[in-house]
């Protein structure tokens, strides 16, 4: 057989690139789709504020921690029946809030503390009962100074003041006598009209807008005395023998013997859910009494 009648061979290379050009791989494929894909520039990364943020957040002395602080009022006067808030412990910052001059006059010094403090969301601070902002105030100071609080009381027997500690953890809160009806509203029987007045509880923004109306009026007119109390009756009477007619129940007050003025105000001191500030006192000599202890800004400074 000639030489010249022998099929031609191709070479090793050119039948590698015929195959390669007929055969492309899935990985091949695969390799060129991501090769074609745009790939975003990398950020600017800061190591030392990554570090900064990752310290704050695992390291504990640098965390600000909180306490659930039950209400006297359990949430029955709220339309949101929050029973308990989460307060935030006191910090150095807080210290400069209570320090300064311009909220200490105008009497939001406190306000602005529980806005900082209570961490539930949903809370108004001027929807709080008087008694429930009470107890919120109570934990701050005894969570930030401790329980040892130095007041000064007046014997009742000579009316010489003496300066005595006392401890807050002694502190209970009242144990509620009474409930009040679907409405958040109790009823009184007054002992001179013989009428039956219905009365709510006013929250702490209801009593210090009566204050500012009182002390407003007082300053207008140039009277001699505030008209704080009877104002501050009127807002807490919803109805008198079922006339719920404002201009009624003002001028029903204006007139009511003082008898009956102070039989609706023991009842609600009664009922009204609060912190017990009733405090028992022993003099030098032994002689023990009871009075009232009151909550004022100097009440988170334990030295003076």
């Amino acid at each position: 057989m000639e030489k010249d009648n022998l099929p031609q061979r191709e070479s090793v290379s050119d039948a590698l690139k015929k195959y390669k050009e007929n055969n492309v791989s899935d990985e091949s494929k695969f390799i060129n789709s991501v090769t074609n894909v745009s790939i975003p520039k990398p950020t600017h990364f800061n190591q030392q504020d990554f570090e900064k943020t990752m310290t704050k957040e695992t390291d504990p002395d640098l965390m600000t921690s909180y306490e659930v602080v039950k209400l006297p009022s359990k949430g029955m006067f709220y339309s949101h029946g929050i029973s308990e808030v989460n307060v935030e412990y006191m910090t150095s910052k807080d210290e400069d809030l209570l320090t300064t001059p311009s909220l200490i006059e105008n009497g939001t010094v406190l306000d602005k503390l529980l806005k900082r403090k209570i961490k539930t969301s949903g809370i108004n601070i001027d929807e709080l009962l008087t008694g429930d902002r009470n107890a919120i105030i109570l934990f701050l100071r005894t969570s930030s100074y401790g329980s040892d609080y130095t007041v000064q009381v007046s014997d009742p027997r000579s009316g010489i003041p003496f300066t005595t500690k006392i401890d807050l953890l002694k502190l209970r809160y009242k144990e509620p006598i009474e409930f009040p009806d679907e409405f958040g509203c109790f009823t009184v029987e007054l002992p001179m009209r013989k009428k039956t007045v219905r009365f709510r509880l006013l929250s702490s923004g209801d009593e210090n807008l009566i204050f500012k109306n009182a002390e407003s009026v007082m300053e207008v007119y140039n009277e001699e005395f505030s008209q704080y109390n009877t104002m501050k009756l009127k807002a807490h009477v919803v109805s008198i023998n079922e006339k719920t007619d404002r201009s009624y129940i003002d001028r029903f007050i204006d007139a009511m013997p003082a008898l009956d003025a102070y039989t609706i105000r023991k009842k609600i001191l009664e009922i009204s859910p609060d912190v017990d500030m009733n405090y028992e006192f022993m003099t030098n000599d032994g002689y023990k009494f009871n009075t009232n202890l009151s909550l004022g800004v100097d009440f988170f400074f334990p030295n003076n």
